[in-house]
């Protein structure tokens, strides 16, 4: 947001909230997807499943921003946009 034009600030940032919300209902839906196909006999697996594919989920997003991400400080005293 604080890389963006005065301008334009309304629209990234709802553009940034659809994504954030479109993400959200995608993986509540994929996740309960992977919990309901656990049999009835065995409907904790189903639970195991999902929360296995998420903690894979998570490391691989971990492993990408270790990779990715610079290791660059900012100087001090400038000006520093956070989400």
């Amino acid at each position: 947001m604080s890389e963006g034009e005065h301008e334009s600030a309304g629209l990234a940032s709802g553009l940034m909230t659809t994504a954030h919300e479109i993400g959200a209902a995608l993986g509540v839906a994929v996740l309960s997807a992977i919990a309901a196909a656990g049999t009835a006999s065995d409907f904790a697996g189903g639970y195991t499943d999902a929360f296995a594919v998420t903690a894979a989920i998570a490391g691989v997003m971990a492993a990408l921003a270790a990779i990715a991400l610079p290791a660059v400080r900012p100087a001090p005293g400038a000006r520093v946009g956070v989400h």
